[in-house]
């Protein structure tokens, strides 16, 4: 080989050596990348690939916690980085390492989780026994907890109870219980800024049927018959007890508070109908009717009855207001009963239901012996300009049964 030849040989071995111990573009031996995924339920995992040996920061970008690693080899998995958020789907992360020539390296990834619409889901009995409490699981689909939510419950005729309920980090179910004493139907909420849940439960009422007394003077007659005939195949029960010609200004004639309280022990009705006041306008404590003070005896005694017939939350009161009279002392004395039931009811919603018949059959307290219903005019008063009859005592029962209904007391 000529002198030239090997020259040239020379320089091209030379080439090659110098090709081959150089790094490709893009291949450095310091490069970082940072790859990210949301496979396991309610966890972000990372894969690093870095510097072995070399100190190593991870920043998740939504929470501000950073962590510091040294990898051992040139590949890192972190299974458990972090847990997924309802704060924002789309998470970043960032991950910064320095390199061989005291240069910092930084490598960012992102990653999508699930909406927060589904997270939770609410489960529960169809059907309790009223008095036994109820109860709601709280099922987290994230598997992760540590999430707090807004628990309420609607009780039947009862105003809504809530309260903050978190389920704690780790478990996937929180259970919470809570009283079902009257029978009727609860809605159960679970609120979170992401999802609303509802799940309704019947109570039954402890002796199968739900009890409803019908009680007071002669008002409440005919209205008792037929309620008993409509709320049957609802699965309830009425049982009348009328007492003709007794007041709760006459106690000479009836202890109304005392008979109140031996109805409410002795049947312990789920429901209480109430009509009375025809026979009232007699002297309480000194007082004449129809003034402020005798209103507000005729209202204390009438608050001990609503007491009484609740039976501490585990039943509910449906009294009657007067509708007005024609004419005599009963257009005097209608109206101070029915201001002080008015003023006995206060504060009680969660136990006492006023029927304002006055504003169904005599609206502005003018007298009216008959009115249209189903777009027929209709008799409603008797003769006596009292009492109902048949066709609006069978009116003032469908008011009843309505408001039975509407409270979920009644199916």
């Amino acid at each position: 080989m000529s002198r030239g030849a090997a020259f040239r040989l020379a320089l091209a071995l030379l080439a090659f050596a110098l090709l081959v111990s150089t790094p490709a573009p893009g291949l450095a031996a310091d490069a970082l990348t940072l790859r990210v995924d949301a496979r396991e339920t309610g966890h972000i995992r990372l894969h690093v690939e870095a510097r072995p040996g070399i100190e190593l920061a991870i920043r998740d970008e939504l929470t501000g916690e950073q962590r510091t690693v040294t990898p051992k080899g040139a590949e890192i998995v972190l299974r458990r980085f972090a847990t997924w958020s309802c704060a924002s789907r789309t998470r970043r992360f960032t991950a910064t390492q320095l390199g061989a020539d005291g240069t910092p390296l930084t490598a960012t990834a992102e990653v999508r989780t699930p909406s927060c619409a589904r997270r939770l889901r609410l489960v529960g009995p169809r059907v309790v026994r009223a008095g036994r409490g109820g109860a709601a699981h709280i099922f987290d689909r994230w598997r992760i907890g540590g999430v707090a939510v807004r628990f309420c419950v609607l009780p039947p005729g009862a105003s809504e109870r809530c309260r903050p309920v978190r389920v704690e980090p780790g478990p996937r179910e929180r259970t919470i219980r809570f009283r079902a004493v009257r029978p009727g139907t609860y809605r159960v909420t679970v609120t979170t800024p992401h999802q609303r849940l509802r799940h309704s439960m019947r109570a039954n009422p402890e002796s199968g049927r739900l009890r409803i007394l019908a009680t007071g003077d002669s008002m409440i007659q005919i209205i008792d018959s037929f309620m008993k005939q409509r709320v049957g195949s609802r699965g309830a029960v009425v049982r009348s007890d009328a007492r003709i010609s007794t007041g709760l200004s006459k106690p000479s004639m009836l202890d109304w508070p005392a008979h109140a309280e031996e109805q409410a022990t002795g049947m312990q009705p789920d429901a209480t109908v109430m009509f009375i006041g025809a026979n009232d306008g007699f002297p309480m404590e000194g007082a004449d009717c129809c003034g402020a003070a005798w209103i507000d005896e005729y209202a204390r005694r009438a608050r001990q009855m609503m007491r009484s017939y609740a039976r501490a939350g585990r039943g509910r009161v449906y009294w009657l207001l007067l509708p007005a009279a024609r004419g005599g002392f009963f257009r005097e004395l209608f109206p101070a009963v029915n201001t002080a039931l008015r003023h006995a009811a206060a504060g009680l919603d969660d136990d006492v239901r006023l029927i304002d018949l006055e504003a169904v059959f005599t609206p502005g307290g003018r007298y009216r012996s008959s009115m249209r219903i189903d777009g027929k005019r209709v008799r409603v008063r008797q003769s006596d300009g009292v009492h109902l009859n048949t066709a609006g005592a069978s009116l003032a029962a469908t008011l009843v049964i309505r408001a039975l209904r509407g409270d979920r007391m009644l199916r």
